[in-house]
C-alpha cells in the first residue's frame, strides 16, 4: 500500500545499481516509448482499419475477403521479434538503408521544442526530427504490422456488426448510393467499436514495445524493463511496470469518457 501511494506521487524509489531516482530515468525513457507507440498506431490504423472495412464489405469474396483474412492471420501468427530481426537482416545488414541500433536524438528534439530553439534554428530542428524518424522507421513498421493484423480483425467484426443493423438495410431499401450508406451511416456508427479497439490496441502496443525496443536496441521503457530485470534492479523494474499499468488504465478511462461524446445514447450520471 505504501508503494502504491508513493507511486501515485511518482516516487518509485532509487535504482539499486545506479542510485539515481527511478522517476527521473522513467521521465527520460517514456517519450521514446510513446513515440514508438504513436508511430506504430499510425501504421496499424492506415493498414488495419481499411483492410478490416474492405474485408467486411466484401465478405466471403474469394478474391478480396479471403486473402485479406489470410494476411490478418499471418500477422497474428508472426512474432514481432522475428519480424524485427528479419527487417534488420534485410534493410540494415544487407541493404544498409536503415541503422541497426539507436533511436535518434529525441531528447535534443524535445529540448529544442521546450526552449523554442525549433524556431531559432529550424534547419537543425528538422534535421534532428528527420534522424529520429529515420531510426523509428523499422521499429514502427515491425510493431505496427503485427498490430495491424489485430486491428483489421477487430475492424472487420465491428463493420460486420454495423452493416447487419436495420437502419443500414433501411437506407439501402430507400435507394441510397452504397457509398453514402457506408460513409454516412456505417462508418459513423462504427466509432464506438473503434474506441474499444483503441483501448485494446494501447495495451497490446505497450507490451509489444518490450520486444521491439530490445530487438532494435532502442531506448525506452521496454528496454529499460528488460535491462532492469537482467540486473535485478527491482525498483527500476517495478517503476516501469507501474507506469505501463497506469498508462493503460488512463487510456481506458479516456476511452470510456469518449463513448458519451461519440454516442449520444450513452450518458454518465
Amino acid at each position: 500500500a505504501d508503494y502504491l501511494w508513493r507511486s501515485l506521487q511518482l516516487d518509485f524509489g532509487h535504482s539499486l545499481r545506479q542510485g539515481y531516482p527511478v522517476s527521473e530515468y522513467i521521465a527520460r525513457m517514456f517519450p521514446h516509448t510513446l513515440v514508438l507507440v504513436l508511430a506504430s498506431a499510425v501504421v496499424a490504423a492506415l493498414v488495419g482499419v481499411p483492410i478490416g472495412i474492405i474485408s467486411a464489405l466484401k465478405r466471403r469474396s474469394p478474391l478480396i475477403d479471403y486473402p485479406l483474412r489470410i494476411f490478418a492471420l499471418l500477422g497474428l501468427s508472426m512474432p514481432v521479434f522475428w519480424l524485427g530481426i528479419l527487417l534488420l537482416i534485410v534493410f540494415s545488414l544487407h541493404l544498409d538503408i536503415f541503422p541497426l541500433i539507436g533511436g535518434g536524438d529525441l531528447d535534443g528534439v524535445m529540448q529544442m521544442i521546450w526552449t523554442g530553439e525549433m524556431f531559432t534554428y529550424p534547419g537543425d530542428f528538422l534535421a534532428a526530427v528527420g534522424d529520429v524518424l529515420y531510426h523509428l522507421t523499422l521499429p514502427a513498421f515491425a510493431l505496427g504490422f503485427t498490430l495491424a493484423a489485430t486491428v483489421s480483425r477487430l475492424s472487420r467484426s465491428a463493420m460486420l456488426e454495423v452493416v447487419s443493423q436495420d437502419y443500414i438495410r433501411t437506407a439501402r431499401a430507400k435507394g441510397q448510393v452504397e457509398r453514402m450508406v457506408i460513409y454516412k451511416h456505417a462508418l459513423r456508427n462504427m466509432m464506438v467499436p473503434l474506441l474499444t479497439i483503441i483501448g485494446i490496441f494501447v495495451a497490446i502496443a505497450l507490451t509489444g514495445t518490450v520486444l521491439t525496443e530490445t530487438v532494435f536496441t532502442r531506448p525506452g521503457l521496454g528496454k529499460m524493463l528488460v535491462d532492469a530485470i537482467g540486473a535485478r534492479d527491482y525498483p527500476l523494474a517495478q517503476g516501469a511496470i507501474t507506469v505501463f499499468t497506469m498508462t493503460i488504465i488512463v487510456v481506458n478511462l479516456l476511452v470510456d469518457m469518449l463513448y458519451a461524446v461519440v454516442d449520444p445514447r450513452i450518458t454518465y450520471r
